[in-house]
């Protein structure tokens, strides 16, 4: 049963429209068991790059600025002096590199997260489509006319089971095509 805007979706359990909505409307409303699917993340830790290169930066910069800039090192050998500007340099290469890492690690979680964007947007057309009734509170899709109990809407609007239909059907439509 595909429906229009014009067209009211009755309830397969009492027969009656008068207490449907369509389930984003449902959530909003306060039913919370509808949430919508969450967006995926890979999360990245950072802050531990981020404090490492901070404090080899800071070094760098003491050195440089401070101690070398008002003449700190005058009274020292040139060995001394030509040691610590090279260790400065080493210092503000780390932190470049780290920070480099740092960066290759968030494109690479950024990767991970895109091959579930397809899954993401077909749980979310998923609870989209669904629609809710308040009276008999239950889920139900007004495509097939039955109604979808919590586990199967959790596996329904869940991005990784998705995510893993997605991916067997790709494995099956690539076998078939063999």
């Amino acid at each position: 049963m595909v429906t229009t805007p014009a067209q009211k979706v009755f309830c397969p359990v009492c027969h009656q429209a008068d207490q449907v909505k369509q389930v984003p409307a449902a959530y909003e409303s306060g039913v919370t068991r509808l949430a919508p699917p969450t967006m995926p993340e890979a999360p990245v830790r950072m802050m531990n790059y981020i404090v490492v290169a901070f404090t080899l930066v800071t070094i760098g910069v003491f050195f440089i600025l401070i101690w070398s800039g008002t003449g700190g090192y005058s009274g020292w050998p040139i060995v001394v002096q030509v040691i610590q500007v090279v260790l400065t340099i080493l210092a503000i290469v780390a932190a470049l590199v780290i920070s480099f890492i740092a960066f290759q690690r968030v494109v690479s979680g950024d990767r991970k997260t895109e091959k579930y964007f397809p899954a993401y947007d077909a749980a979310l057309e998923n609870w989209r489509r669904l629609y809710y009734c308040k009276r008999e509170d239950v889920v139900f899709d007004p495509q097939t006319n039955k109604t979808i109990s919590d586990a199967s809407l959790k596996t329904l609007l869940s991005v990784e089971a998705t995510y893993e239909h997605l991916e067997q059907a790709h494995s099956q439509s690539a076998a078939v095509s063999h």
